[in-house]
């Protein structure tokens, strides 16, 4: 089980870390200029905040999270495959939403399934997802060399054929036992406790500091005169980082419990965007990408974790989804803050980021009490309560 998990985790960032970096060339290839290159990122950022939470439901309502999964792996192949011979623009926006329409809500269906399979004491989730981030940057790397090869227009082809194996993994995972069914007026509309609310929107905030990094961090070290291997290792630094801590991240949650965690992860964007904020030296720049592994990564654990212990195993995807489709929807608000916010104060827009940071800590610190030490009963209505593994 613990190694199928890792293999679904590493197929299924497998095409992400092809998508992220040159999927832009390919649509570049295919004739769009750049304003159409950014209606066909932007489309499917929208399309996904009304698909993850629809489908965390119906994943829940289903009761079969690993079928569901495995349908949308399909769905996922087939939409990709459409979009490898997809020539017009107006197609391309349309086939790129149907996309995130399968794809983007797995992240949290994926999760979920995770973290129930961590709490039956069958796996580890932290050192599950670690493969995840390794197939990203591992695609990252090799994906340059291979479609320097192959051309630009190979791009989707390999984001096809890393979907097909994620496919091919999820049949070999197995079917959750169906939980016990929750007492009548125990729907997904229930209240959530507030200690699990603080704590995904102090997830959301830390997340949201990364904004201004993804936007322009390379533009602004290409300007700076960073060659584009320097730029591509610095970036490889912060997802090394990322994965050490989900290798050991079940040490640290026992440690520290989610929302210390979380407001580690606050302090460490404090400390890495108010850094950057100055330009630092090459040097240190490189020891400051290594706060990714808390600023993402601790952060990233405390959520899924948070959302374990405060909803029923009936509501597990609607509850990592829900989180997922906040976390979604404050990162694409600082996006779009993130443009005149560089235009107006260059690097030291940072300070915007270190403050995002900020917050997300205190709101974890100051309204996080109260989440409980282990697993809630998993009935919803009675049976043991179990701690974590």
């Amino acid at each position: 089980m613990k190694l199928t998990l890792g293999a679904a985790f590493a197929t299924f960032y497998l095409p992400l870390g092809i998508q992220v970096p040159y999927l832009p060339l390919w649509l570049q290839h295919r004739g769009l200029g750049p304003q159409e290159i950014g209606i066909a990122i932007a489309v499917p950022l929208v399309t996904r905040l009304f698909a993850t939470p629809v489908l965390g439901l119906l994943s829940d309502r289903l009761g079969r999270p690993r079928a569901t999964l495995t349908a949308l792996a399909a769905m996922t192949c087939v939409s990709l495959t459409l979009l490898a011979f997809s020539v017009d623009p107006w197609l391309i926006f349309v086939v790129c939403g149907v996309i995130a329409l399968s794809w983007n809500p797995s992240f949290a269906l994926l999760d979920s399934y995770a973290s129930r399979q961590a709490l039956a004491g069958r796996a580890d989730y932290g050192r599950a997802r670690q493969w995840g981030s390794a197939a990203f940057l591992a695609a990252n790397v090799a994906g340059g060399a291979v479609i320097t090869l192959t051309g630009p227009g190979s791009v989707v082809v390999w984001m096809v054929l890393g979907a097909v194996s994620y496919f091919l993994v999820t049949l070999l995972l197995p079917e959750l036992p169906a939980p016990t069914p929750a007492p009548a007026g125990a729907g997904p509309a229930a209240r959530l406790p507030r200690w699990l609310v603080a704590g995904i929107l102090a997830v959301a905030l830390v997340q949201a500091s990364h904004a201004l990094l993804y936007a322009f961090a390379s533009l602004h070290w290409r300007a700076l005169g960073w060659s584009l291997t320097t730029i591509g290792l610095l970036w490889a630094t912060g997802v090394a980082a990322e994965i050490g801590v989900f290798r050991f991240g079940t040490r640290l949650m026992g440690a520290m419990g989610p929302h210390r965690l979380i407001a580690l992860g606050g302090v460490a964007a404090l400390l890495r965007f108010g850094a950057m904020a100055f330009d630092p030296p090459l040097w240190l720049l490189f020891g400051l990408q290594l706060l990714h592994g808390l600023t993402f990564g601790a952060t990233y654990l405390g959520m899924v974790e948070l959302v374990a212990r405060g909803v029923s195993e009936q509501r597990s995807g609607a509850g990592q989804s829900l989180a997922a489709w906040t976390v979604n929807l404050v990162m694409s608000a600082a996006s779009m803050a993130s443009g005149p916010l560089w235009v107006a104060l260059g690097a030291s827009a940072f300070v915007a980021s270190a403050g995002l940071g900020v917050a997300g800590a205190v709101l974890a610190l100051a309204l996080g009490g109260g989440a409980p030490a282990a697993y809630p009963q998993r009935s919803g209505a009675g049976g043991n309560t179990s701690a974590p593994r």
